[in-house]
C-alpha cells in the first residue's frame, strides 16, 4: 500500500479518536447544566441501555 493511503486513514483514525460521541456530549451537557447528580444518573440510564441491548 502507498504510504500516502497509511497516512490518511492514520489521520482519520485519530480524528475519529478524539472527536466525542453524542453520549459523552449528552453527558457533559447533562452535568454542566443540571449537575453531577444529572450527569450520573445519565451514565447509568446509558449503561442500562447497553447492558440490555447486550443481552
Amino acid at each position: 500500500m502507498p504510504i500516502t493511503l497509511w497516512l490518511a486513514f492514520l489521520g482519520a483514525s485519530l480524528l475519529l479518536a478524539i472527536a466525542p460521541g453524542p453520549d459523552n456530549l449528552f453527558v457533559l451537557t447533562q452535568s454542566a447544566v443540571h449537575g453531577a447528580r444529572a450527569g450520573i444518573t445519565v451514565v447509568l440510564g446509558l449503561c442500562t441501555g447497553l447492558v440490555l441491548q447486550t443481552i
